[in-house]
């Protein structure tokens, strides 16, 4: 019988991942860690499966503390605290039992000390040589806390950081007695706080020898998902001017993320109280950031796997198109020679621009779609984000593993070198297709409060960008394989705009549009950059490797195609929408 080898494209949320998984499979050369390490308060934004979990994970002490363990050369230097949104005590709604908004503020404020609280001790009782260094018998650390919590501690474990949680626990349960009894007013008198509770914790622990120094980084994962006064207290928190001995790394999406006001009714600024980074990545070709990364994260999973191949050797590029395109190269430079003489830069940015175009023009007239293969394609049709590029490596290897058992007659190990240019196109077609198909069967289904009307209308409003980006590579324009749209006029017309960004917000939670923050054509100001999930554009025959360039297009003209599906205008000499050339910092 064939020996079952795993997957080496398996992939899951970093929540339900190992602690050896996240260590073999995280790369940190790209990924930020200079900015996790720090005292700064830092955002963390992207959309789902970008990597926003697995950063804070692989720096949170637990994972730190493992990989130091097995270098021998352990740490207390930075200290990061995971602590989830997605848990049952983040998640308590007592809160809308209270009538008194300010005592709704103080009872939510209480949960998330106890969520955060719980997290420090949680993740500190994991270092035994740390627990060790406190038990009962050195009280100075339990009656600190004590004295200073106005509590007593349970010291029958000999161990400080269970007996904190323990308290956690019975805090919790007292609190809901004394909000479900009918006068649960005395409660305040006894609801925590971060600077009661959180922080004198944390000054505390200085009294242990190895913690003298430590930074303590308070990494709030999926921040969006708090209720509003969470958000607020979160904020006022961050205001706080000393980061000596925390700091917070809050994860959370990007469009939508949460708002930025303090419990007090002020507001938190970038660059002031903390920094950003967008860990969704542009993609346009080899030269990216997000290729670079693309590639360190497959050839580590296949060497992991005991295959010692590049990416691009494991999914090879289809021949005959390799040898289509470099026809279209020729011709591409020929008619740039002829335009532009012997001006090298005109004629190689010629050849980008137009290249893969001029192909795809040709093939646009026969039946059959392209060939989607090599590495370049699968990161191409991620969008920049790294779950899209691991999810059709993992079928396109089902399948070339059940094509190996099938001719070995189930006899033997099976050793997948390759996955061949026909099982690479079959399976980016087929989930191009089923992207579709899950748009057609409702949207509603999938997305909280998206209506059959409404999910019918973003349907409409993709199929529209499909056919503008059809006429688009067949234009004789400037930027015609453009496939990044910015939207114009929203201001002239607000109840076009509102609808439109309903619709689009749908799209993007159902992750059928992605965003990016891009220079807008007013000089220091920002704009939203909307991205197709480019896992849609095989289906149609398009090239989902698009270029650095934008299209904007008027917000009537989108409201239209997506209410009445009337096509977006476009002139065959592009004349009837505004092309943007891009450059790398745009995007």
């Amino acid at each position: 019988m064939n020996k079952l080898l795993k997957n080496p494209f398996d992939h899951d949320a970093a929540n339900n991942l190992s602690d050896e998984e996240i260590i073999d499979y995280y790369i940190e050369d790209y990924n930020f860690s200079r900015f996790i390490r720090s005292t700064k308060n830092v955002f963390l934004i992207g959309e789902r499966g970008s990597g926003k979990t697995m950063t804070l994970l692989y720096n949170s002490f637990k994972i730190q503390h493992k990989i130091a363990l097995n270098d021998d050369n352990i740490s207390y230097k930075w200290i990061g605290i995971h602590i989830p949104c997605n848990t049952p005590l983040f998640h308590k709604r007592e809160y809308l039992l209270i009538e008194d908004e300010y005592k709704k503020s103080i009872i939510c404020e209480h949960y998330l000390v106890l969520s955060i609280l719980y997290a420090i001790a949680n993740t500190l009782s994991t270092a035994n040589e740390l627990v060790d260094q406190i038990d009962s018998s050195s009280d100075e650390l339990y009656t600190t806390i004590e004295y200073i919590w106005d509590i007593q501690l349970e010291r029958s474990s000999n161990n400080f950081f269970e007996a904190v949680k323990k308290f956690v626990n019975k805090e919790i349960i007292r609190t809901q007695k004394e909000i479900n009894s009918r006068n649960s007013d005395s409660f305040y008198d006894n609801a925590l706080s971060f600077s009661s509770t959180v922080l004198p914790f944390l000054l505390s622990l200085t009294q242990i020898a190895c913690l003298k120094d430590a930074h303590y980084m308070l990494m709030i994962d999926d921040a969006h998902d708090m209720n509003e006064y969470q958000i607020k207290t979160l904020n006022s928190w961050i205001a706080y001017r000393d980061h000596s001995l925390f700091s917070f790394k809050v994860a959370t999406i990007k469009v939508g993320r949460p708002a930025r006001v303090t419990s007090t009714g002020g507001s938190i600024l970038e660059g002031h109280d903390f920094i950003t980074v967008d860990m969704e990545q542009a993609y346009q070709n080899e030269k990216t950031s997000f290729y670079h990364l693309s590639k360190l994260i497959v050839e580590r999973r296949l060497e992991k796997a005991g295959i010692n191949v590049a990416a691009t050797e494991f999914f090879p590029v289809n021949k005959d198109f390799e040898k289509q395109l470099e026809k279209y190269r020729q011709i591409a430079q020929e008619q740039a020679q002829e335009k532009y003489g012997d001006n090298a830069k005109a004629i190689s940015d010629y050849i980008y621009k137009y290249q893969r175009a001029l192909y795809f023009r040709d093939r646009k007239a026969q039946a059959n779609h392209p060939p989607y293969s090599g590495f370049r394609m699968i990161v191409a049709v991620s969008t920049g984000i790294i779950r899209n590029m691991l999810d059709p490596c993992y079928w396109m290897y089902e399948s070339a593993f059940s094509e190996q058992r099938n001719k070995n007659n189930d006899e033997g190990i099976i050793s997948v070198k390759s996955i061949s240019p026909a099982i690479q196109n079959d399976t980016i077609c087929k989930r191009s297709k089923d992207f579709w198909a899950q748009l057609e069967q409702g949207l509603e289904n999938i997305v909280p409060n998206c209506t059959q009307k409404e999910s019918k209308q973003v349907y409409n409003l993709l199929e529209q960008l499909i056919v503008l980006f059809s006429k688009r590579i067949k234009a004789p324009i400037s930027e015609p394989r453009a496939i990044v749209f910015s939207i114009s006029q929203k201001e002239k017309h607000p109840t076009e705009t509102e609808k439109l960004l309903k619709l689009i917000n749908i799209a993007r939670r159902a992750q059928y549009i992605y965003t990016r923050i891009g220079n807008a054509k007013d000089l220091g100001k920002s704009d939203i950059l909307y991205v197709p999930n480019r896992i849609i554009f095989p289906n149609f025959g398009l090239d989902p490797d698009g270029q650095f360039a934008r299209v904007s297009l008027k917000v009537t003209d989108l409201y239209a195609a997506a209410i009445y599906k009337k096509e977006i205008p476009f002139g065959d000499d592009g004349s009837d929408a505004e092309n943007i050339q891009l450059t790398l910092f745009d995007l």
